[in-house]
């Protein structure tokens, strides 16, 4: 392999003006030194020059749950932008747990050179805890507040919600309930409230017994699914949070003997492995869980570049689209 020797002999400069154009400074042959690294196929030793710089070269990226198939792509995201620049990551799960995740950042934070997080929690100690790292942070799915004074991605929560109750309406339902996560999230909260205000601006209510809001996990979406069906609820459409809680309720849903869509039309936010091979595949608002890791690393990689600048750039806030995945879970209601 070329070295950085080979590079500088070729360029007819110093080895000493390869290593600073690598480092970002400006030369006055930067043309001839290009031509050589590309000519060899120079690649620098990223371990070499994060030691010159006090860099780690590692990223640490941290989300409620890496089984979630939504995370572990989203992870997968992260970690095909940054490995495209010599960087590794290191994942860890919080359980949706603040003490989690201040123990496992706490553990890593001087051996990474920042943070990519899926927040528990949207509180005033999350973002002092962030803030405290001293590192740059890029948020993903979830804030830290109105205004966190962080990079953050997600996705169009409100409009993907409001695509679900859209449709099921353009279907004739018009008693519909909702399964949703937990309110101190964003995109519990933005996906609960844009629903409901979806269906109230067509004129349709949804029952408070029709409501079901718990955390984002399988066992709440059973238990949620259950309680609808002990309850003997007379709604014809179903729009479910997230994947994972859509799991629990289909679960649910088969072993009541709940025929989906000829008794119930089902919809979640969130695609999943098992969706399009169910018995009646599943009608989702689907969402660029790789997009989002690229985004969210392209982000930290920039902020890193920028380390030590005296005017930092703006923070960025960005909102990726999402679109509905019509397939079989969903049809008009049965007549009465």
């Amino acid at each position: 392999m070329a070295n950085i020797h080979d590079v500088a002999q070729l360029a007819g400069v110093s080895i000493a003006t390869v290593s600073r154009m690598l480092s970002g400074e400006n030369i006055r042959n930067r043309s001839a030194v290009e031509r050589a690294i590309a000519e060899l196929g120079y690649r620098p030793n990223a371990s070499a020059r994060g030691l010159r710089l006090g860099r780690h070269h590692t990223i640490a990226v941290i989300v409620p749950d890496i089984a979630n198939p939504y995370f572990a792509t989203l992870v997968r995201g992260i970690e095909e932008r940054v490995m495209t620049k010599g960087f590794r990551i290191i994942v860890a799960s919080s359980d949706e747990q603040f003490a989690a995740e201040t123990e496992v950042l706490g553990g890593l934070i001087d051996a990474v050179d920042a943070v990519a997080i899926v927040p528990a929690e949207s509180s005033g100690r999350t973002h002092r805890m962030l803030a405290a790292l001293g590192k740059p942070v890029v948020l993903i799915d979830r804030t830290v507040g109105e205004h966190p004074e962080f990079d953050l991605v997600h996705v169009d929560n409100a409009g993907g919600a409001r695509m679900a109750a859209e449709y099921l309406l353009s279907l004739g339902h018009r008693r519909i309930g909702i399964i949703s996560g937990r309110q101190e999230t964003l995109p519990g909260q933005v996906r609960h409230t844009a629903f409901v205000q979806a269906l109230a601006a067509a004129g349709v209510e949804i029952n408070a017994g029709d409501i079901k809001i718990g955390e984002f996990t399988r066992e709440f979406g059973r238990r949620a699914a259950c309680e609808l069906i002990a309850a003997g609820t007379e709604i014809t459409a179903l729009f479910v949070g997230n994947n994972t809680m859509a799991q629990g309720a289909l679960l649910s849903f088969h072993e009541g003997g709940v025929s989906i869509p000829e008794q119930l039309s089902f919809l979640c936010f969130d695609d999943f492995d098992l969706a399009e091979l169910l018995p009646a595949p599943v009608t989702v608002i689907s969402r660029p869980a790789i997009a989002e890791g690229h985004a969210a690393a392209d982000l930290l990689l920039a902020r890193i570049e920028e380390a030590g600048k005296s005017e930092p750039e703006a923070f960025r806030h960005m909102v990726l689209p999402v679109e509905l995945t019509v397939r079989e879970s969903c049809s008009a209601p049965a007549a009465p």
